[in-house]
């Protein structure tokens, strides 16, 4: 059995690679998709082959826990377990930071009424009881598709990490209660030397509910890079040394080329290019806001206030 066969096994979720345009530039992409966390947890747990004759070391198995998380194997099993006591932690760092202004779109339709409104000249000759005319409103909300980078540098620490998921799910929430309907895509997509590698994970769609649980797993731990997304990569044929160091993660501006995003999408790229250094989680949210340009939606001063509150739970909180 060859790495070849995980696309032959698993059509669901590996892709044949295929060459894209980029800035000019011709670039291998290799595509996987998981619309869920049972999904990704099914294919992990099926053992497909790993691309051994590129990845001598798996990096998935033999980091240390200081810089990957938990060991591979309770990672996975993580993806479907039970949610850890960091959990309730991380739900008391949501706050309220909507502002008054709503996401929402007004438009107007025509109805017929019984009376009220004007009267329609030629449905009142033509006897109908329903002649007279009257505008209803009709509230619909506005979409908004955030894209969220899975991956960071090597250097990035589990602080930046857990800060960046606080920030993300909380303007989420603020966008949600605001009126806006939210499109959410978590996704890596690094490159190595000409070659892209695009691993999508599903977990909320337009319409559907925020699934917290599935949030916390996949933006707090760093294990879920450096364990379970370092798996997949590891499945699948490249054949450029991404052994070395896994490959890059890509710039705003490149993934929104090649991904193909709308200009008014909003982007969470890896957290020091967000300036959220781990430091203090007020000043990482508010430089979070700023380099988004969403403080005319978000209550930056009143997030602020909340989350300086919640140092003590930070500071508590194990790795």
């Amino acid at each position: 059995m060859s790495v070849q066969d995980n696309y032959k096994n698993f059509p669901n979720n590996l892709f044949e690679p295929e060459s894209i345009r980029v800035d000019g530039c011709t670039y291998k992409l290799y595509r996987a998709r998981f619309n869920n966390l049972f999904t990704l947890y099914e294919y992990l747990k099926s053992n497909p082959k790993t691309n051994d004759d590129i990845f001598d070391r798996l990096a998935s198995v033999t980091n240390d826990s200081d810089f990957a998380g938990k060991p591979y194997p309770e990672a996975v099993e993580d993806l479907v377990g039970d949610i850890d006591p960091g959990y309730e932690e991380f739900l008391k760092l949501q706050s309220d930071l909507k502002r008054a202004t709503k996401g929402k779109v007004h438009k107007y339709k025509l109805v017929r009424t019984v009376a009220g409104g004007h009267l329609n000249i030629p449905a009142y000759c033509a006897g109908s009881p329903l002649c007279y005319e009257t505008e209803e409103k009709i509230t619909k909300p506005k979409f908004v598709s955030l894209h969220v980078s899975l991956s960071y540098y090597w250097g990035t620490t589990k602080t930046q990490v857990l800060h960046r998921a606080i920030i993300i799910t909380n303007i989420i929430k603020a966008l949600e209660q605001a009126g806006y309907s939210v499109n959410l895509n978590t996704f890596e997509l690094c490159e190595k030397d000409g070659e892209l590698v695009y691993i999508v994970v599903q977990i909320k769609q337009h319409g559907g509910r925020l699934n917290m649980s599935a949030l916390y797993k996949t933006l707090c731990h760093v294990e879920f890079l450096r364990r379970i997304l370092f798996r997949i990569l590891e499945t699948m044929c490249v054949r450029k040394s991404w052994s070395n160091g896994y490959g890059s993660t890509c710039s705003e501006e490149f993934t929104r080329e090649t991904l193909k995003l709308g200009k008014n999408d909003i982007f969470f790229d890896q957290p020091r290019e967000m300036g959220i250094r781990g430091e203090s989680l007020a000043t990482d949210f508010e430089n979070a806001i700023y380099h988004l340009n969403l403080q005319d939606k978000i209550d930056v001063e009143k997030a602020k206030r909340e989350f300086r509150k919640d140092t003590k739970i930070l500071s508590k909180r194990r790795y």
